[in-house]
């Protein structure tokens, strides 16, 4: 009997192992399958932490983004509509993706800052406007130190439903001439997703870069 059950089980096995190679979604959980890790190859190369720019607008301004291998490949504008240009101080700008993973899941808490000097009437305005747009939600484009580009607030699944919102507008007067933040502006976007951010091709990462990128208003 002994040798009855082992031979059974040793068949079971058997079965059970085919079954993953040729039929999968027979014995996985629904999105689960294997060859999901791919080959990761270290570049040798520069690498330059911070941010140089950030760029950002309503959803509305956008009618869609086309994505090419995971890379942002075009940009579609809205008639008259565009990105525009933010001149934050130098080396305040943070770009941050927070993932947290469960056995069945994982989720990314996606965060823009960035800070101005000199509380003034101009910044009022900008304040006012990132206020105005965040109900409908906002995008926002980041370079960062290496020269790649980055688009926050969309991903191929969500789209438009998942953009980043306004969650920090604080000015710090600060207390005396010496105070490092004195009158400072603090600006936060963020939002939460299932997905990570994603990065613009390299035909537009130079035209970003370089100040010719024609969804964008630079001054």
């Amino acid at each position: 009997m002994k040798n009855l059950i082992n031979t059974i089980i040793g068949i079971l096995s058997i079965l059970f192992l085919l079954a993953l190679i040729f039929v999968p979604d027979l014995v996985l959980p629904s999105g689960l399958s294997f060859g999901a890790i791919v080959v990761y190859t270290k570049v040798c190369a520069k690498n330059v932490s911070g941010n140089s720019a950030i760029y950002w607008c309503e959803i509305g301004n956008i009618t869609s983004f086309t994505i090419t291998t995971g890379e942002i490949s075009a940009v579609t504008v809205a008639t008259g509509k565009k990105f525009f240009k933010a001149t934050a101080e130098i080396d305040t700008i943070i770009r941050t993706e927070e993932g947290v993973g469960t056995p069945s899941n994982i989720s990314y808490k996606h965060r823009v800052e960035c800070k101005f000097n000199k509380p003034s009437t101009a910044l009022n305005t900008l304040r006012n406007s990132l206020a105005d747009a965040s109900p409908c939600g906002i995008y926002a484009i980041v370079t960062d130190g290496n020269g790649t580009s980055w688009l926050v607030g969309y991903n191929a699944t969500d789209t438009n439903k998942r953009p980043l919102r306004l969650v920090t507008d604080s000015v710090n007067s600060g207390a005396a001439p010496a105070d490092a933040e004195g009158n400072r502006l603090t600006i936060a976007l963020e939002t939460d997703s299932g997905y990570v951010c994603l990065p613009f091709d390299a035909t537009n990462n130079g035209t970003i870069s370089g100040g010719t990128a024609a969804f964008i208003t630079y001054a």
